[in-house]
């Protein structure tokens, strides 16, 4: 297991996380549930990783969404659809301590 930072950039996980929080996250996928929170690679910008909630999982793909209560704050699965489990590169564990 792997442990790495992920950056908030931008307001769609607001008011859970803002922009610029560091997030403590992990490489292990064992605990993906409705729920988590899960840095991936955007579906469809490559170079991008993305921070969103799983709303819905099966097999092979998540529908993902921003907390943001602003529906047009955030890009997430209504914009580009489920995410293959493929794409997560982690879940979120907690901010960051300093």
């Amino acid at each position: 297991m792997q442990r790495f930072i992920a950056v908030v950039s931008g307001d769609s996980m607001w008011p859970t996380y803002t922009d610029g929080q560091r997030l403590e996250c992990t490489s292990d996928l064992q605990q993906l549930v409705v729920g988590s929170v899960v840095v991936f690679i955007h579906p469809l910008r490559s170079h991008l990783r993305a921070i969103k909630r799983i709303k819905d999982i099966d097999e092979k793909s998540l529908f993902v969404e921003g907390d943001h209560p602003d529906p047009l704050a955030s890009e997430d699965s209504h914009n580009f659809g489920r995410i293959p489990r493929s794409n997560v590169v982690g879940i979120v564990l907690d901010i960051e301590s300093e």
